[in-house]
């Protein structure tokens, strides 16, 4: 949504700096036009509006403007061309900073320029325009500057039914925003070949993680398919692929002597203090078509060799909703998950340290735990929060309780301590750290099963201090109205994590209507 409000700079006698000569004068007229979050006005109250200049070099140049009325605008003369600077705008009421925005590079030497920059309220979340359809179980990530990718995933989580997963990738642009705020589709996905033949693009269940070395800035795609690893799992694949996210393109899949020993699908991937990306757990197949596996084991991706190595898990460890935490120097934390005991599920106590090289130590003192979320705290620490802990067995088309229970792995001492508790029960949510003490909680459902579908969706959202381990709402939450915070219910919603702007939620399962295409933005409080 635009506000209808002008922030204009005008050079007019400005120069470069320096000694004024023809070549220096600036003579430009540059309109900011603010865009907002759907549902939120951030310059409500405003009194101040302060324009910054960074131009990478020095201190940016800050001007102080009164804050304008819809349908007015506020100018600022006498400055500088404008030569791949940045613009911040920054509101404020009563001196309290309620409105932050980052423009994209601007030049501006001579002539109008009208450009657009996305505001937000920190420490808020504000609606966004959504996807083109309804998604769940696909992948997504942060590109930097501002832009946002999402792909694959399924439009009808609750049936497994092919012709709702897709191929489509969109994207989101908050540095040159666009008015609506919605993702744009840009293509599809490239095809595999599955078990039986079949060519496929379709995905879902795959996992999508940013490399730090050898192809560092570029994301690893992993596994995946068309339909769910419990329904046909001879579409799934053990297929990974590079995607760059300068050229929105994937390139050639990794030979299938270098690629994932079994096929996999809702697993999980996290990358290693070494650039490595640990893939673990998830449904696999077997030479038998149709026949599912869960798989209780890892795949270590080398960046330096484009291959994978296996990594041997334990008998008890879980399959689907492990949590993965990275230990820094010591590899990756492999905490619970679920696991099949006859034809019930089982909550498993199993925590493992695998190491940079792939060795595996078995860590005790862990309840029982699948569908959590961690962080890990810049101590080396790692913090769980709720997820399923029970030790009894439930069956596969039922659900348990969710916990409202908050562990702490103390990486110094290899042991686990019940250390808060969560302002309300959920699994399936995720977790992501705002600073070195806020993990902000969003999502998920008050029960949880890997075969349930959302059927308790929350949409309400808290912050939990690590510090004094205590949680806030963000929102009101409760029986008569817990739909605030993200702007739909939605279990298992993508958080991608942009560290320069904030977070964007996408998508989810709400079990009263499927899959979900609400989006949305929680604004990070500028340093």
């Amino acid at each position: 949504m635009s506000l209808g409000i002008l922030l204009s700079l005008a050079a007019c006698t400005g120069t470069t700096g320096g000694a004024v000569d023809s070549a220096s004068v600036a003579d430009y007229t540059l309109n900011l036009r603010p865009i907002v979050p759907l549902d939120l006005n951030p310059f409500d109250g405003a009194d101040r509006i302060d324009l910054l200049l960074d131009s990478g070099v020095g201190d940016p140049v800050r001007i102080t403007l009164d804050a304008p009325a819809a349908g007015d605008s506020a100018l600022a003369e006498g400055l500088p061309a404008l030569d791949g600077t940045r613009i911040i705008v920054e509101g404020y009421s009563g001196g309290e900073l309620v409105a932050w925005g980052r423009s994209a590079p601007v030049i501006a030497v001579n002539g109008e320029v009208e450009a657009t920059i996305f505001v937000s309220g920190p420490e808020a979340i504000g609606k966004l325009g959504g996807l083109p359809e309804p998604d769940a179980d696909g992948a997504g990530a942060a590109l930097g500057d501002g832009r946002f990718v999402v792909m694959g995933g399924s439009g009808n989580r609750t049936s497994g039914n092919v012709d709702k997963t897709t191929d489509a990738m969109w994207v989101l642009d908050l540095e040159e925003p666009e008015e609506g705020l919605a993702f744009t589709e840009i293509g599809a996905m490239p095809s595999y070949v599955d078990a039986k033949g079949d060519e496929q693009s379709k995905r879902r269940g795959f996992t999508l993680t940013r490399l730090t070395a050898g192809d560092a800035g570029k994301f690893l795609m992993v596994g995946g398919g068309p339909s769910y690893g419990y329904g046909d799992s001879t579409e799934l694949t053990a297929e990974a692929r590079l995607f760059d996210p300068e050229t929105l393109n994937f390139e050639d899949a990794i030979p299938d002597k270098d690629a994932l020993s079994n096929a996999r699908s809702s697993h999980r991937a996290i990358g290693n203090q070494q650039g490595a990306v640990l893939v673990w757990g998830g449904f696999g197949s077997t030479p038998d078509a149709g026949q599912f596996i869960l798989l209780a084991d890892g795949e270590l991706y080398d960046p330096a060799q484009r291959s994978f190595s296996s990594i041997i898990g334990v008998d008890d460890g879980g399959s689907v909703g492990v949590v993965l935490a990275d230990l820094g120097d010591d590899g990756t934390l492999v905490a619970g998950g679920a696991r099949m005991e006859g034809n019930n599920w089982a909550i498993s106590d199993a925590s493992l340290a695998v190491s940079l090289r792939g060795d595996v130590d078995e860590l005790s003192g862990m309840d029982p735990m699948a569908g959590g979320a961690a962080v890990t705290l810049a101590d080396g620490d790692v913090v769980v929060f709720g997820g399923v802990s029970s030790n009894a067995s439930f069956a596969q088309d039922a659900a348990a309780v969710a916990t409202d229970q908050v562990w702490r792995f103390r990486h110094g001492s290899n042991t686990w301590e019940e250390v808060g508790k969560l302002e309300v029960e959920r699994a399936g949510h995720t977790a992501t750290a705002i600073d070195d003490t806020h993990v902000l909680i969003a999502g998920g459902s008050t029960t949880w099963s890997p075969f349930a579908f959302g059927a308790t969706a929350l949409s309400c959202v808290e912050i939990y201090d690590v510090a004094t381990d205590t949680s806030s709402m963000l929102e009101r939450c409760d029986e008569q109205d817990d739909a605030v915070g993200l702007p739909g219910r939605a279990e298992a919603p993508l958080a991608l994590d942009d560290p320069d702007l904030g977070i964007v939620f996408v998508g989810g399962v709400d079990g009263e209507n499927g899959a979900v295409a609400t989006t949305s933005f929680y604004g990070r409080a500028p340093d």
